[in-house]
Parts: C-alpha cells; sequence; structure tokens
C-alpha cells in the first residue's frame, strides 16, 4: 500500500505542528503575557486550579507538571462539571488573587467552561480564559483574557489546536515563573528557546516518524480495541491518543496509569487482540513501575507499542519501540508526543473507510450545528 493514498487531516496537522507552534511563541510573547495578568496578582496566586472540556482539560493535565516545576505553585487540574457542581466553595476565592482558575476553552462558546469562570469570579477567585475570542461567552465571563493564538485551517479533529492550547500554558507557566523569581532570566530564555527547538527536531524526524505509524496502522487496524497507558503529564498523550481513536474510527479504546492498569485493565479478554500503546518517557519517576508494566503485557501476548524519549535497550524484548526526539526539559515531551498517535489514528480511518465523528452514520451528527448547540452550547447555566 502506498502511504500516500490515505493522507488524511491528522497526518497533515503533524506537518504543520512545528511551525505552528513557532507562531504561538511568536505571538504569546513576553508583553502579551503581562497584559495577561499582572505582577501583584502573579504574586497573590497560592494555588492554580485549570480546567477545561475534553482536548482543553488534556491541555491542562499535560502542563501540571511544567507549571509546578518553574512556578513552584500547587497546581490542580479538575474536571469540568467536577469545578462546577461540585468542589466546595470555601476553596474558591479565600484569599486575594487565589486561587487562579485558568479555563482552556479554543471555541469559548461551551456552556460548561462559561460556567466554571462564572462560578470562579462569584467567590473571588482570579480567572484567565484562554480562547481565541475575548467577545465569546468565556471571554466576557472571565477577570482576563489570554488569546489562543490559532492560524486558519482545519483542525477537525483537533491536534494543533491541542498543541496550540499547550504552548500557551507552557508561556504562562514560564511568565509566572519568571516573574516570582523561581527561574533565572537565563533560564527563562532557554526554557522559551527550548519549546521551538524541540518543535524543530520533531520536525526533522517526522518523515521516519510517519512511515512508521502508516506500518503500525496497517498491522492495528483491524485490532479490537486500544488501551493506552501513561502517568502524569504523560497521561495527558495517552488521553489525548485515546480521545482521537473514537474521533476519527469510533474504535473501542480505554486509557490508565501504569499502575491501576495492574489493578484492572490487565484483565481485559482476548489481550492478542487489544494493542497496548505505552508512553514512557525516562525522566518519569515511575518508569521501573512502566518497564514492570510492559513486561506483563509481554506475558499475555499484547500487541503493543512504546512512546519513547528513550534508548530501546530499556525495553523487553518484543515490544514495539518509537523514539522520539530527547526535549532539554522533560515537560515538554507531551507538546508533540501526540502526534504519532494521531497520525495512527488518522490512518486507521482512511484504511477503514470511516469519516472523521461517524458523520454519516448517526443521524444525531447529521447536522453537527444542530447536534452540538443543545449538548454542548446551551445547557442550563448553574451557579452552585
Amino acid at each position: 500500500m502506498n502511504k500516500k493514498d490515505f493522507s488524511n487531516r491528522l497526518s497533515d496537522q503533524a506537518y504543520k505542528a512545528a511551525e505552528i507552534i513557532r507562531e504561538v511563541c511568536e505571538k504569546t510573547d513576553h508583553e502579551l503575557l503581562k497584559e495577561v495578568i499582572s505582577m501583584k496578582e502573579i504574586h497573590d496566586i497560592q494555588k492554580v486550579i485549570m480546567t477545561g472540556c475534553g482536548d482543553s482539560w488534556i491541555a491542562g493535565i499535560a502542563t501540571r507538571a511544567v507549571f509546578e516545576a518553574v512556578t513552584g505553585i500547587d497546581v490542580e487540574v479538575m474536571r469540568n462539571i467536577d469545578f462546577t457542581r461540585h468542589l466546595n466553595s470555601r476553596f474558591l476565592g479565600y484569599s486575594p488573587n487565589t486561587p487562579l482558575v485558568i479555563v482552556v476553552s479554543a471555541s469559548g462558546d461551551k456552556a460548561r467552561p462559561t460556567e466554571a469562570l462564572l462560578r470562579a469570579g462569584k467567590y473571588h477567585a482570579n480567572t484567565i480564559a484562554l480562547t481565541k475570542s475575548k467577545d465569546s461567552p468565556c471571554g466576557k465571563a472571565a477577570r482576563h483574557v489570554f488569546p489562543l493564538v490559532l492560524p486558519p485551517g482545519n483542525y477537525n479533529p483537533g491536534s494543533n489546536s491541542y498543541s496550540a492550547a499547550v504552548t500557551s500554558l507552557i508561556q504562562l507557566a514560564l511568565r509566572i515563573g519568571r516573574a516570582r523569581n523561581v527561574i533565572s532570566h537565563n533560564e527563562y530564555e532557554d526554557m522559551k528557546k527550548a519549546i521551538v527547538d524541540f518543535a524543530d527536531d520533531f520536525s526533522n524526524s517526522l518523515e521516519a516518524l510517519d512511515d512508521l505509524s502508516f506500518d503500525i496502522a496497517t498491522r492495528w487496524k483491524d485490532l479490537r480495541a486500544l488501551d493506552f497507558i501513561g502517568d502524569d503529564s504523560d497521561y495527558a498523550t495517552a488521553q489525548f491518543g485515546s480521545a482521537k481513536v473514537l474521533e476519527t474510527y469510533g474504535g473501542y479504546t480505554t486509557y490508565d496509569d501504569s499502575e491501576d492498569w495492574l489493578h484492572i485493565n490487565y484483565f481485559l479478554s482476548e489481550p492478542e487482540t487489544i494493542g497496548r500503546v505505552v508512553i514512557a518517557n525516562k525522566n518519569t519517576p515511575s518508569f521501573s513501575r512502566i518497564k514492570e508494566t510492559l513486561e506483563s503485557i509481554k506475558r499475555i501476548g499484547s500487541p503493543c507499542s512504546v512512546i519513547t524519549d528513550a534508548s530501546a535497550d530499556e525495553f523487553p524484548d518484543g515490544i514495539e519501540v518509537i523514539t522520539t526526539p530527547e526535549p532539554r526539559y522533560f515537560w515538554l515531551n507531551p507538546l508533540l508526543q501526540h502526534y504519532i498517535f494521531d497520525m495512527i489514528a488518522g490512518y486507521i480511518a482512511e484504511l477503514k473507510g470511516t469519516p472523521y465523528f461517524f458523520e454519516d452514520k448517526h443521524e444525531l451528527m447529521q447536522n453537527t450545528a444542530a447536534a452540538h448547540k443543545p449538548r454542548l452550547i446551551d445547557s442550563k447555566i448553574e451557579i452552585v
């Protein structure tokens, strides 16, 4: 089979990733970030809460580690519904400008993210909306708007839009860390440069990674299910990969961390029909546990691919290793490693002839705007 016959939106986005990340970095410069949040507000922060829906929530998981590493602030990433309806209000606005609640919503028009900003504001927490438009419902509900830079293009299913959000959150974390003097000026400048350098290194490796992705897609397209495993920030990459399986060809999929997997998903029947995707970077503190998990996967006979910045020698024989460039800072891996399975999912959808989001098969999805409006946009907002 010729890979070019199965080109798709996700592989196309991967080839544009470095360009988009560079543009986001250039446009979210220090002057813009100074306008997003003041020095006083930065120094008032005692805790950061990040939330969003779908890919936007995952972007928070992907960047929690960098926030904590460079700011020294406790960070919690919450499911949107947990924040809006279940978090006790005494944990909001208990001190001036704290917690800082960051809500990610590319479109800015969904009900739940808007509700999160309104609720945080009601209880006097500080708020930032990372969104494309200050005139959107989210933009209007937030105290501050951090403009999401997203060049024109087709981002459905979202891949580059996710990377743009992750890049923006990293930039915000670096701004806060520098303002609080947790990182030096030289560290700040090097970290900003490291984002673009990593994107360039990934771009230079992309042709080989793309070929490998297509090869895996041809071998895995008929598997019964796909099971993703990752820890901490790499959990974001695992969850994002699982989401792309659903969005592209509607496959059965699940995701878990390396410890919980051994207690639950290990027992899924017919393991030889389940592809396991493990994100295992060498600087994760649970690296040794992940390698034990891989031994268990090998023992039960599941097809398995590891996405990693480590050498293939670190892993058991018989495990397929996909090595990506190693960034200067460990917390950058989630920015780009997701593209591996984005491309695999895109190729599987093309190989199976499945339209994204099953738009031709489900009556509810045939009119996308009509379907999404009552479910996501016009859902009732309640401030509890």
